[in-house]
């Protein structure tokens, strides 16, 4: 550290040097006389390391590794603290930093001796409205101590149109629009709308919010989708999020009539179905045939489960042959059940209430199964029902009075957006 501080002070002697000399140069007549042989002094100078102040403090960030460990990651912060390592592994609360997960990213505040001031490192599920909250652990008069807060999120708009010429993806990608903008569409339009079936000049206008925590190394989150409009061949789907005055926002077509759904569509963001609900199904490890009284989504380990509605948690542990389990309890008649998870949402706990889209676990293999993949159920009044016909639209709703007005001006405007996007695309094509 003193060598550092050393270099640091002879460079800020050559530039005083150079601004010197540069300014000699400005003020010197164009025929200086001559000057008096120059004679070389040495002098030895002494700079002491209390120059450097012993309360100096070094902010670093790192992203994590996949397979990191807390040791791992403390060496390329740049610490050397045994004492908040021992710290991390007996407190219960600080313990949450050894599940680190790969991409996420952790802040620390280094003294000048190595040792952690605080640390910082976000936990929790992000969702369209928020990024969470983050674990910190700091040192108060002298103490280690553990706590969580939420994340500030700094929000944008993003504005973007999209024209299929041969696949989604590629579309995507060119309007630089992240892929789950879809799933946050399949949301909003439900089963209206089959994004997998699309054809060349198929187009969508998507205006969305962008989540991002100031001076994180973890990219921006796609948030709230704002306003929407995909057009393929004759057919038109338009959706706008309108806050009321009494505070309860919804998706409404442009014309005022209301989108919700009582239940998602699908517990997953992105996944495919592996095997229906039937009455007679060849079982994949037991090889009888028996009734499949759920639906199978096949997706890589770890993906995000989310629950389908609002409810309470009804149940959370294990049921033999289904491995790790959730089930949701809906209203009186109506219950869903995530099985074979790898992990449960932290804090997730019976009698919980939890809100449509909630962080709920992750796809595992637990129990019997052969790969990961959710089983997800449909129960009404008990019964098994198939979850991919039992989700219904709620009755349609409309918007009156002041709220009619209001939500009139705020889809005029997005209506005047899109007309602007078509305007730039022709300009650019031209």
């Amino acid at each position: 550290m003193p060598q550092i501080r050393v270099k640091t002070l002879a460079w800020a002697v050559g530039v005083v040097s150079s601004l010197a000399a540069f300014t000699a140069f400005g003020v010197a007549p164009l025929t200086a006389p001559d000057l008096p042989e120059g004679r070389l002094s040495i002098e030895a100078a002494t700079l002491s390391a209390e120059v450097i102040g012993s309360e100096s403090q070094l902010t670093q960030q790192e992203r994590i590794r996949r397979g990191e460990t807390l040791a791992s990651l403390m060496s390329r912060l740049g610490a050397d603290d045994p004492e908040f390592a021992a710290f991390v592994r007996v407190d219960l609360f600080a313990r949450q930093l050894l599940e680190l997960r790969a991409g996420r990213s952790v802040s620390a505040v280094l003294n000048a001796d190595r040792t952690i001031e605080r640390l910082s490192y976000r936990v929790g599920a992000e969702d369209p409205v928020g990024l969470g909250r983050r674990l910190v652990i700091a040192r108060q008069s002298g103490k280690l101590v553990a706590f969580d807060e939420p994340v500030p999120a700094e929000r944008s708009i993003e504005t973007r149109t999209a024209v299929v010429e041969r696949s989604l993806v590629e579309a995507l990608d060119a309007a630089e629009i992240p892929d789950n903008v879809l799933s946050r569409m399949a949301d909003v339009f439900g089963r209206e709308v089959n994004l997998r079936d699309v054809r060349r000049g198929d187009r969508l206008r998507v205006v969305y919010e962008t989540l991002h925590e100031a001076g994180s190394l973890e990219p921006p989150i796609v948030g709230r989708i704002l306003a929407v409009q995909f057009r393929s061949g004759q057919r038109k789907l338009e959706a706008v999020w309108y806050q009321q005055a009494n505070g309860s926002g919804d998706y409404y077509s442009f014309d005022g009539r209301s989108l919700s759904q009582p239940f998602l569509t699908s517990p997953l963001e992105f996944t495919r179905i592996s095997s229906g609900f039937t009455e007679s199904r060849q079982h994949p490890i037991f090889g009888d045939w028996r009734a499949h009284k759920g639906v199978d989504f096949q997706a890589p380990l770890g993906t995000k489960i989310r629950s389908t509605a609002d409810g309470i948690v009804d149940f959370v542990g294990q049921q033999r042959g289904y491995g790790n389990v959730v089930i949701i309890k809906h209203n009186a008649r109506q219950t869903t059940l995530y099985a074979h998870l790898n992990e449960f949402a932290e804090g997730l706990q019976q009698g919980k209430p939890v809100r449509q889209g909630d962080f709920i676990g992750t796809v595992g293999t637990t129990g019997w199964s052969t790969g990961p993949h959710l089983h997800f159920e449909f129960l009404v009044d008990n019964e098994h029902v198939d979850p991919m016909t039992a989700v219904k639209t709620v009755p349609v709703r409309g918007l009156a009075g002041e709220d009619l007005k209001r939500f009139n001006t705020t889809a005029g405007e997005y209506r005047s957006r899109f007309g602007l996007l078509d305007t730039q695309l022709a300009a650019r094509f031209e």
